[in-house]
């Protein structure tokens, strides 16, 4: 199975960085450990990510500088670093549940970092209107548009306390066949996603699509610290004044996830 990147984190940040002078807090980067941590149920290990806020230049949009050598522990176990910057608590047999809670924490300088996620209940009657969906292969001799309009697909579950829910569309073909010739020449990604609603419903537009073949669609019911996040990403660096954060003492995510999934099929006429 391919990894789900989930990609709001380094937007943010990036946000987060380029505005620090306008912050009510003045941030000093050298001091500020950054946490990302997406704690999925029905998985058997725990994943951390810890770096450092680096000062925004045009240079270093997309540096990362790693944290290593710090002693993490969640509930009270100590987590391994498995690479640079990276620390994991494997589970052995036991699998994350939904409604259990999990508190990290790691002393960085004089501070100790920590917080604290619930991992939610898995998304109900999760369901998507069509398994497959026919679209019109575009080249350079067929016109360049679509023979038609295409009509959405509607993915749909339930929820009935205005929950938050966050849809990963993955690609799973190991070899692009591209819908549009005009895409060849695009820094395509393999996943894109669709914003965190709290609705019970969303639409699938065949412009969320950029190849024929498989793809998997992941509805993720999510806490609101997520869904403050990834919308904090639209806002502007003449806007942002208080940056969303579930860290103490720091900045980033730790946050807990439950999922299901559902697939589809591209065809091209």
């Amino acid at each position: 199975m391919k990894k789900i990147i989930i990609p709001i984190l380094s937007i943010a940040l990036a946000l987060l960085a380029s505005c620090s002078k306008e912050l009510m807090t003045p941030i000093v980067p050298d001091n500020v450990a950054i946490v990302e941590s997406y704690i999925y149920a029905g998985d058997s290990a725990i994943t951390i990510k810890v770096t450092k806020l680096l000062p925004f230049s045009v240079d270093s949009t997309d540096a990362t500088e790693y944290i290593s050598g710090l002693h993490l522990q969640v509930n009270g176990a100590d987590l391994t670093e498995t690479s640079s910057g990276i620390y994991t608590l494997q589970l052995g047999e036991k699998r994350i549940q939904p409604g259990e809670q999990y508190k990290m924490k790691f002393l960085y300088g004089s501070d100790t970092v920590s917080s604290t996620t619930v991992i939610p209940a898995k998304p109900l009657d999760f369901s998507i209107s069509s398994h497959s969906i026919y679209t019109d292969r575009i080249t350079s001799t067929s016109g360049g548009f679509p023979s038609g309009p295409q009509a959405d697909l509607t993915l749909s579950w339930d929820n009935t306390d205005s929950s938050y829910y966050y849809v990963v569309i993955q690609y799973l073909n190991s070899t692009r066949d591209l819908i549009n010739y005009r895409y060849a020449s695009l820094d395509l990604s393999d996943t894109t996603s669709i914003s965190p609603v709290n609705a019970s419903e969303t639409r699938l537009g065949i412009l969320n699509l950029h190849f024929f073949g498989m793809y998997r669609i992941v509805l993720f019911k999510v806490n609101t610290d997520f869904a403050d996040l990834y919308q904090q990403t639209a806002v502007t660096s003449t806007n942002i004044t208080n940056p969303v954060t579930n860290i103490k003492n720091g900045f980033g995510v730790f946050t807990g996830m439950a999922g299901d999934t559902t697939y589809l099929k591209v065809i091209p006429y």
